[in-house]
């Protein structure tokens, strides 16, 4: 603060900082404009912040320059490096002796279409059966639908359209 009033200085350049441009962290004032990573330069929210040597870190740059090496705190998995590092023990055993022996996993859907099993990022229900998304397509055209586009007969699908041809009454003529 200054001695014979007028506006306090922002840490950073020093400058006047005025109430309405006024960012309070790390216990200091700053323009908020000037409150920025010390490693990215990108702008800092306050709270946001963490602090080494009187300056301040997003937590990306942080946990990249003073976090614990090798645990990726503000890093991607990329940046680890693993190359000192020995291959650990496994505390479980694998008790099975035969080579051939394979997991079944039970009550897997089967898509009434192709019965390949259905997993639910590729799971659709179309009148109460269970599709790939891939599978919902029309008997007759082999048209891909969307749900609300699916018409059935005798247990099949069909399009609107492939329907009203093959189903639909006819008028005569």
């Amino acid at each position: 603060m200054p001695r014979f009033g007028g506006a306090p200085k922002c840490h950073a350049c020093e400058k006047s900082v005025y109430f309405a441009e006024e960012c309070n962290a790390l216990g200091k004032k700053w323009h908020k404009t000037c409150f920025k990573c010390s490693g990215c330069g990108k702008r800092l929210e306050s709270g946001q912040e963490l602090e080494h040597d009187d300056k301040p870190w997003c937590k990306n740059c942080y946990g990249k320059r003073f976090g614990p090496k090798g645990v990726g705190i503000g890093a991607t998995a990329g940046c680890l490096d693993a190359a000192d590092e020995t291959p650990a023990q496994s505390k479980f055993k694998n008790t099975h002796t035969s080579a051939k022996t394979k997991v079944v996993i039970s009550n897997q859907e089967k898509c009434v279409r192709c019965e390949k099993t259905v997993y639910f990022a590729e799971r659709m229900v179309v009148l109460n059966k269970i599709f790939h998304k891939t599978c919902v397509k029309c008997k007759k055209c082999n048209k891909t639908m969307e749900p609300g586009s699916v018409t059935e007969h005798d247990d099949e699908i069909y399009c609107k359209n492939c329907y009203g041809k093959e189903f639909a009454p006819h008028g005569k003529h």
